[in-house]
């Protein structure tokens, strides 16, 4: 199949008429069935790239492991010339599935699609200049120094690899059909990567989570993604189903502040608030131990992790008192005829969210703070405006799925990035933010990384991190043995049944 990424609407009409012809298909033998509550809406290899190398019909120039650590994929290697550029080589023998060779040429003009049009690759390489140097090499010369550019291909986000010329991807499945219902793949028999062992998969898009996980107990599904813990908590024992849990706790839950506007324009109450939070109790109780609770922004084995989260309530009244909000008789805080009242947005495809809301806002009103909670379709789409909301909460990690902490303190608190949803505008912490882009020594990288966690959670709690979460997956008796990505890799040319081998 070949869309013009160039010509949506041809796009969007060319998937229509797939959709049509694919209803008549018939079912393969080898062929996984996936629910999810995120739906693909396009394949527009720049603004919706991140699917592709999710659910295998694209990949990475580098590769996230569950190590925790980035290796070459689709590169043969990746060297540093200096501190602002690099060079790139390709692997032999790459071929999109339009048929066409992934060379210098066609890596060249993939990138330069990404620099033009991509935003978070716009933010983090901006000036950056690609050109051929070989048959399978090009040379990246950046602006400024990137130290992270390792972990920045190998971020879902940033450069997907397709033919600009046809749309096309390098994957083991191919697209066979898209519509609002689901994603059709089927394998790619000529894959440059070697045998693919599905024949192919459905990826249904299903928003509610207990029809997700019912639709494996069913016998209607293989996968269920992103289970809410209500269900999990149904399925214990249950011999028809596996919980199958990742190697590594890449999922955070974040509230975004909006810091634009009253009450949490003022950095005490901003502080209050994180105080009031019993993470704890979150994990533990609300959410029966299927989540941990976060000392910190990062993993505590990481060199440069800071434990700086607690829950302290008394501390939290003093700051709300030094701010001027005193408790009325109610037991909510009130300054010049104004209740202390937030908005706290929760949103559908993450149900989890709901709960720890709700939890959240009894927390909170201990403090005094008045508590509304919202539940919202889209979170990012509920957060782009400026009113409407005081806390949004996402499942938003501190480290990017390439593990790199840098990117997503530069998208997500850096003056204007592109995913600073709260209006962060703060001169002291872009400093350090642009000091991290030339740390190529890890000494001088975890200092401004230390430095960064003082100044946004200690100093100023521009976001508020609630609680960590384990990927899980509820599987089928066919998939029993299928390991959840940490990393968000869900298939690749290996994904298979598990066959005589179920349950051993």
């Amino acid at each position: 199949m070949s869309i013009d990424v160039k010509r949506p609407f041809l796009a969007v009409a060319l998937l229509a008429s797939l959709a049509a012809c694919g209803a008549q298909e018939p079912v393969a033998q080898a062929r996984l069935r996936v629910v999810t509550p995120y739906s693909v809406k396009s394949l527009d290899p720049i603004k919706q790239g991140f699917w592709a190398s999710e659910w295998g019909y694209g990949e990475l120039l580098m590769r996230p492991t569950e190590r925790g650590t980035v290796e070459p994929w689709l590169l043969a290697s990746l060297s540093r010339q200096g501190e602002s550029a690099w060079t790139l080589t390709l692997r032999q023998g790459v071929r999109f599935q339009s048929g066409r060779t992934l060379d210098a040429v066609a890596l060249k003009e993939l990138m330069e699609a990404h620099l033009a049009r991509n935003p978070a690759v716009r933010s983090a390489l901006e000036g950056a200049k690609v050109a051929v140097t070989g048959p399978l090499a090009v040379r990246l010369e950046t602006a400024e120094p990137v130290a992270n550019l390792p972990s920045l291909l190998a971020d879902e986000s940033m450069f997907s690899v397709f033919d600009v010329a046809s749309g096309t991807f390098t994957g083991p499945f191919e697209v066979k059909s898209l519509d609002s219902r689901k994603l059709v793949l089927a394998r790619d028999p000529g894959y440059w990567g070697g045998k693919v062992r599905l024949d192919g998969v459905e990826v249904r898009f299903v928003p509610d989570g207990q029809a997700r996980t019912l639709a494996v107990r069913s016998g209607e599904a293989d996968l269920a993604f992103y289970p809410p813990t209500d269900a999990l908590r149904t399925l214990k024992g249950d011999a028809r189903v596996s919980i199958r849990e990742a190697a590594l706790a890449t999922g955070q839950l974040r509230g975004f502040l909006n810091v634009r506007k009253a009450p949490l324009d003022d950095s005490r109450v901003r502080r209050a608030l994180s105080l009031a939070v019993d993470r704890k109790e979150l994990a533990e109780t609300v959410m029966d131990g299927f989540y941990r609770t976060p000392s910190g922004v990062y993993p505590e084995a990481l060199p440069y992790s800071v434990k700086n989260l607690r829950t302290e309530l008394p501390a939290a009244e003093r700051l709300l008192e030094e701010a001027g909000w005193r408790r009325g008789a109610d037991g909510t805080r009130a300054r010049d005829g104004r209740p202390l009242a937030i908005t706290i947005n929760a949103y559908s495809p993450q149900p989890d969210t709901k709960p720890l809301a709700v939890a959240m806002q009894a927390q909170l009103a201990k403090a005094g703070f008045l508590v509304k909670v919202a539940e919202v379709p889209e979170n990012y789409a509920a957060m782009r405006s400026a009113d409407g909301w005081d806390v949004g909460l996402s499942f938003d990690g501190s480290l990017s799925y390439g593990f790199d902490p840098v990117a997503p303190l530069a998208q997500m608190m850096r003056t204007k990035g592109p995913r600073n949803l709260g209006g962060i505008a703060d001169p002291g912490l872009d400093q350090v933010i642009d000091g991290l882009a030339g740390a190529f020594e890890p000494a001088e990288r975890d200092r401004l990384l230390r430095e960064a966690q003082r100044v946004a959670v200690e100093e100023q709690a521009y976001h508020l991190i609630v609680v960590d979460r384990v990927p899980r997956v509820v599987a089928g008796p066919r998939y029993r043995d299928y390991r959840p990505s940490s990393v968000l890799l869900h298939l690749d040319a290996s994904t298979a049944p598990c066959g005589d081998s179920c349950g051993s």
